[in-house]
Parts: structure tokens; sequence; C-alpha cells
């Protein structure tokens, strides 16, 4: 009859001396040593692995789902970001539009008072010239 309850150190001496005596020395050392030194009713069974898988993969679904949430509150923020930076860059590029309409008005302006500062010089001139080249010409003549 099977004795229940933990298997006690003298009983696992005595199986291993038995071992020795049908298998040789080696080899009944060999199979104690291999022998786990706990109860077997300690050792996981194929249920508890599956229950252990079915928690596992529990776990992986509710961290997907959360991750999912995460991902998808980020994407929401990334969104708002992207728009308003989109917003700046516009108002970035009017500004670079004015700046240059502006530019262009003040290079304008710029042309049309030297055009108008050169006509002065040139009637300037020849007004001064005009005058010394009548002096110039009555000395000579006389």
């Amino acid at each position: 009859m099977p004795a229940s309850g933990p298997i006690s150190e003298g009983r696992r001496l005595a199986l291993m001396n038995r071992l020795c005596e049908v298998l040789g020395e080696e080899e009944g050392r060999t199979l104690m040593e291999s022998l786990p030194d706990v109860h077997w009713r300690d050792l996981a069974t194929k249920d508890d692995l599956k229950d252990t898988n079915k928690a596992i993969e529990a776990s992986e679904h509710r961290l997907r789902t959360e991750m999912n949430a995460e991902f998808t509150k980020v994407y929401a923020e990334f969104t708002k970001v992207y728009a308003e930076f989109a917003k700046i860059y516009a108002e970035f590029k009017a500004i670079r539009a004015e700046t240059a309409a502006e530019f262009q008005s003040v290079r304008s302006e710029m042309a049309l008072q030297f055009a108008k500062q050169t006509r002065t010089m040139v009637f300037t001139m020849l007004g001064l010239a005009v005058p010394v080249l009548g002096a110039i010409l009555a000395v000579g003549l006389a």
C-alpha cells in the first residue's frame, strides 16, 4: 500500500540504495538525482500550464487594449499639434508674402527716387555747363 504525504529522506535513501543494487551505483544515483526533491503534487500539471497560459493571454489582451487606447490618445494629441503647426506655417507664409510685397514697394519707390535724382543732376549739370561753355566761347572769339 503506497504511503501518502511527503516522502521522507529515509525513504529516499532506501530507494536510492535499492536502485544502486538493481541498476548499479552510477545509474542508481543518476536516476535519484533526476527525481525532483518535492512532492509530486507540487509539480505543475498540463492543466496548471493551461490556466497559466490563459492568464497570460488575458493579461496580454488587457495590455494591448490599454496600449491601443494610449496610442489613440497620443495620435489625437499629435493631430492637434500638427494642426497648430500648419496654422503657424500658414501665418508665416502670409507674413513672408506681405514682407515681399513691402520690399517690392520700397524697391519701386527707390527706383523712382533715383530716376528723379539722376534727372535733376543731369539738368543741373547742363544748366551749369551752358553758361560755362558760352563764357569759354566768348573768350575764345574775342
